[in-house]
């Protein structure tokens, strides 16, 4: 709403129906779809143009519609974000100093106060690239697309509370020191598992314990999207598909990582047997199993527990 010479946002949450669309006005608007790669896997293929960030580092795929005039206004996320410009055109400002919030903007959204900042125009195939906790704000000046490629960052919270640390601001997990060899598919890296150690103050006899406490997190799926899990004649009855040369997708909605000693699936975790690291690393990257599995010993219990954990796209019955 703009009046006085001030903007004001509102939010409303869907699903909306047609006739709700087709009512909204000409201009000064935007439709946020969230976690669009979960329902679409195809739309998963975006990710490769990040192939520096550890898959197990991505939260999800944002669309945003915007009409002309359309944003959600100044604010900062707690987050790496990828803001990738398909059909359009979109104005973005980007801070270069402390901005102050703004309550008075949104009874819904948590904004900053405007400011102008270095100006981008972004147009098809831009790329805007942003830090955790710039502040930021985008309007379209002709009805546009944009593909929002954000990261998942833990707080200490979000980890374990019975961690003893000193810090008392609950510091998000960041990883400013992102090394090339740490994005390899699904892989948790040890240096991933020591950042974590440092953000929760964590002693060396605790690294077992942190490094699945992480591992659990950034694969918890959300509540409304947690994949149905196999029942153990579902599970055999996929390891018998998989033994006669059939193929097996991984769920479009399935979170999966792995470091040196567990595999992680939707919040789940199980330690991972020898000489199995190379299958779960070609699983994470291809998300999909080609039958008959290797022979390696193992590799059968790992499929039968993905399963169970809600891994796999379940054949109709």
């Amino acid at each position: 709403n703009r009046s006085d010479g001030r903007v004001r946002y509102h939010a409303e949450t869907g699903p909306f129906d047609e006739e709700y669309l087709a009512a909204l006005p000409k201009r000064d608007w935007t439709l946020l779809v969230h976690d669009v790669e979960k329902h679409l896997p195809a739309m998963r293929k975006l990710f490769a143009h990040v192939p520096f960030i550890p898959d197990w580092r991505i939260d999800d795929l944002m669309v945003s519609f915007a009409a002309p005039g359309g944003g959600v206004g100044p604010h900062r996320d707690n987050y790496d974000v990828f803001l990738c410009q398909g059909i359009g055109v979109r104005e973005w400002h980007v801070a270069t100093g402390s901005v102050d919030e703004d309550p008075d903007a949104s009874d819904e959204l948590a904004l900053t106060e405007e400011f102008q900042g270095q100006q981008h125009t972004a147009r098809e195939g831009d790329v805007l690239y942003l830090p955790p906790g710039v502040p930021h704000w985008g309007t379209a000046k002709r009805a546009c697309i944009t593909y929002s490629i954000g990261m998942r960052a833990p707080q200490m919270s979000d980890l374990v509370a019975e961690f003893p640390n000193t810090d008392q601001n609950n510091p998000f997990y960041s990883d400013s020191d992102l090394k090339p060899s740490e994005a390899q598919p699904g892989r948790i890296s040890a240096d991933a598992v020591d950042r974590a150690m440092r953000l929760l103050g964590a002693r060396p006899n605790q690294r077992a314990e942190v490094a699945e406490a992480l591992g659990r997190y950034v694969t918890a799926t959300k509540d409304w999207m947690t994949p149905e899990r196999a029942s153990p004649r579902d599970a055999a009855a996929i390891l018998e598909c998989l033994s006669q040369g059939a193929s097996i997708d991984v769920h479009g909605m399935a979170r999966m990582a792995y470091d040196e000693h567990s595999i992680y699936l939707n919040g789940r975790q199980m330690a991972l047997p020898d000489r199995v690291d190379t299958f779960v690393s070609e699983l994470c990257a291809t998300r999909k199993i080609r039958g008959p599995l290797p022979t390696a010993a193992g590799i059968s219990d790992v499929v039968a527990w993905i399963a169970k954990s809600g891994g796999f796209t379940l054949p109709e019955t």
